[in-house]
């Protein structure tokens, strides 16, 4: 957000083709992979299906930095060089992980078009800043804050970096939960 005559804060909130595809594909192919955070399946949950030609076992080694990369294209979120492209630098040096984006490119898109974008609605973020003003007795420094929207089962606020949190639907659309987690974070940026 933007006030005449002085820099502000900026929160964006909402989901991510790139974080969603990754977590289908995750799912999808049943990978046994670390994900930071923690992540619980998606919601709702989707039939295990390894296409022809595809590396379980070779995609579960090449997802740590493959997810890496994911997650930093989230938080900056830059239009060009998404690690979901298949002809892009992430996946030229992940084979098997580029063979299942491929193979499931088309039905990550259904999932992601059916399933994904369920907006737990407007955040309090403005309640939450004027709040932390009135306490702290003046302005908070200009910010800008992400926060990655993945449709995955239970509660999840984790956040990533001083400016990046990602959050589940569900967390998000509890408010008792989700205004103290976005305080917090204010604050500390504040």
């Amino acid at each position: 957000m933007k006030f005449a005559g002085r820099e502000s804060w900026q929160v964006s909130h909402g989901t991510n083709q790139t974080v969603n595809t990754a977590l289908f594909l995750r799912d999808t192919l049943a990978l046994s992979v670390d994900t930071v955070p923690e992540l619980p399946g998606l919601d709702p949950s989707v039939p295990v299906f390894v296409p022809p030609g595809v590396d379980r076992g070779g995609a579960a080694e090449e997802w740590l930095g493959w997810w890496a990369d994911v997650l930093d294209h989230a938080r900056t979120e830059l239009p060009s060089g998404s690690p979901i492209d298949p002809g892009g630098a992430s996946l030229a040096i992940r084979p098997s992980l580029r063979a299942a984006v491929l193979a499931l490119k088309g039905a990550a898109s259904e999932y992601e078009r059916v399933h994904a974008g369920r907006s737990p609605g407007a955040l309090p973020v403005g309640e939450v800043v004027r709040g932390v003003e009135s306490r702290l007795g003046r302005y908070v420094k200009p910010f800008r804050l992400v926060i990655t929207v993945v449709s995955v089962q239970g509660l999840v606020w984790e956040r990533m970096t001083e400016s990046h949190v990602i959050a589940s639907e569900r967390f998000l659309g509890d408010p008792a939960r989700c205004a103290p987690a976005l305080r917090a974070v204010v604050e500390s940026l504040a």
